[in-house]
């Protein structure tokens, strides 16, 4: 039980049970909020982190995973330990600080060594670290993406049940593409994206506190008013955010009062909401597949024969 878990290696698959949509629950999770980007080096990691943090501060049972295998942060950002307990059944027990409970592939591999798995080895790990890890019963489940459009988003879009996205960007029209192509991969496979972040969108003089735009302002919401999506809370650049991650103690949690915090807080009531009005959807949706006559309005709004 108390014995440290050994380094995660993909296995072979487990059978899991059929669903009608091919998708399988985690245990004991009932939401599931990716946090994406089209670019590495947009603060991704850091809006996750504040996101869980802010979430379990208003009473959440929130859980992190960092699901960038090949360049995990969580584990620093969080200030966890190097290693994780098991269970009974051999399953990794992630650890709790801030209030959240946390996992990531820099608690179960040294800093220094490098993940040198092909993809289909990648899929089975990551499915390891959703399936086969003691997660406490959650509201909701936050998943640090790593940056792009490949493998690892498909793979969990296509085996695990997501109730939405926020997807990170700066205001570089380069950054900006990037994210669009993320926001287009969601809408591709159906899934609700959530809202655009534009973060480091301004920086805040420590001496004066005036607000300084850092880049030509316009295109991110121009990228939310193209793909009908909600252009979430900026977060202005705060040079002790990173001296507060690196020492494992998020922003929201060590300067609640500093001006970027309180935009992060701002941006978690945002997704909160829109996490809930996704429940109240999904409760809706359930209630009318077993519904005659919800069929049968759907089944008229089809051309006849």
């Amino acid at each position: 039980m108390n014995s440290p878990v050994p380094n995660l290696t993909p296995q072979k698959p487990v059978p899991q049970p059929d669903s009608p949509d091919g998708l399988q629950p985690v245990k004991g999770v009932k939401s599931i909020l990716l946090v994406a980007s089209g670019k590495g080096g947009v603060g991704k990691s850091t809006i996750a982190v504040n996101i869980a943090c802010a979430l379990a501060a208003k009473g959440k049972r929130t859980g992190l995973l960092d699901a960038d295998l090949y360049g995990p942060s969580i584990q620093r950002m969080m200030g966890t330990r190097g290693e994780l307990m098991q269970d009974e059944t051999g399953n990794a027990i992630p650890e709790q600080t801030h209030g959240v409970w946390s996992l990531s592939m820099g608690n179960l591999t040294p800093p220094e060594s490098p993940i040198t798995w092909k993809g289909s080895l990648v899929a089975q790990a990551l499915l390891q670290l959703f399936r086969e890890v003691s997660w406490p019963d959650l509201d909701v489940l936050v998943v640090d993406l790593p940056p792009g459009t490949g493998d690892i988003q498909l793979t969990i879009l296509e085996q695990i049940p997501i109730s939405g996205a926020v997807v990170v960007t700066t205001p570089q029209e380069l950054a900006v593409a990037d994210a669009e192509r993320a926001v287009n991969m969601f809408h591709d496979l159906g899934l609700p994206v959530f809202g655009l972040v534009e973060n480091m969108n301004a920086y805040i003089c420590p001496c004066c506190g005036e607000e300084q735009a850092l880049y030509p302002s316009g295109t991110a919401p121009r990228l939310a008013r193209k793909r009908h999506i909600s252009m979430l809370t900026g977060i202005p650049l705060d040079p002790s955010a990173q001296e507060f991650a690196d020492n494992g103690a998020p922003l929201v949690l060590s300067a609640p009062e500093s001006a970027a915090a309180k935009c992060l807080l701002k941006l978690t009531d945002e997704v909160n909401e829109a996490l809930e009005r996704e429940e109240s959807a999904q409760v809706l949706r359930e209630k009318d597949l077993g519904n005659p006559d919800a069929e049968e309005f759907w089944d008229n709004l089809l051309p006849g024969d």
